[in-house]
């Protein structure tokens, strides 16, 4: 029987991490009462990642091409339900919160999970935080995109209208991009405010000057790929 719900999961060397999340999205998804599949794509990892995904029932993708953007990908190319989710490894989405983006999954084609509305929270350092949200409320002001939270990757979509984009964007800008196009399309856009929590054992990827510098340009790039709507 088809899956009601994919659930994408980038990862990299989270094994200690996944022992609990996984368990947890299964917990959550026979609550709901739906059927999910758990498609958790490897980095590659060196901790045995991908033997214990496997292990506690989830389908473990090899990613081929780089960055967080390619991960996606990969998992969007094998999802096989009309509607996906993609969410961290690290435990920084709680997994209870599957619940609130699945009640609201027909009022758009995408939902976000969003620190930066009216009810949301982020556990983070001071720094992180308001950098994040400096960079989120430029995105929303020069893009002119009805949305809080653009870099929020907790995230349900309706697969049919996900896999009709065009997209090129291989590291964190894919959030950006997937939300520019699906706006240029008429997508609706919901909100959900959620609480994001520090992550569980290990250590971020993210090099935050790093990621700062490329937010920077990747605003330049989509005020490109948005005025070309209009």
């Amino acid at each position: 029987m088809m899956p009601q719900l994919s659930i994408v999961i980038p990862a990299l060397n989270e094994r200690d991490n996944l022992v609990r999340l996984i368990p947890a999205v299964g917990d959550i998804a026979e609550s709901i009462g739906i059927t999910v599949e758990v498609l958790v794509v490897d980095g590659p990892s060196r901790d045995g990642t991908a033997k214990a995904a496997e292990s506690l029932g989830a389908r473990v993708i090899r990613q081929k091409e780089r960055g967080y953007g390619g991960a996606l990908l990969a998992g969007f190319a094998q999802a096989s339900s009309p509607w996906l989710l993609t969410m961290d490894a690290d435990l920084s989405h709680p997994p209870t919160f599957i619940r609130d983006l699945w009640e609201r999954r027909e009022e758009a084609e995408l939902t976000i999970a969003s620190r930066y509305v009216a009810g949301g929270k982020a556990s983070m350092s001071r720094f992180r935080y308001v950098l994040s949200l400096i960079l989120n409320t430029v995105y929303r002001a020069v893009l002119r995109v009805p949305v809080r939270d653009l870099s929020s990757g907790f995230r349900l979509y309706r697969a049919s209208a996900l896999h009709d984009l065009h997209l090129t964007s291989r590291d964190f800008d894919i959030l950006e991009e997937i939300l520019v196009l699906g706006c240029n399309r008429g997508w609706r856009v919901a909100e959900v405010p959620f609480h994001y929590m520090p992550r569980g054992s290990g250590s971020s990827h993210a090099k935050l000057i790093q990621f700062g510098w490329a937010y920077v340009r990747t605003l330049v790039r989509m005020v490109r790929l948005r005025s070309s709507a209009r």
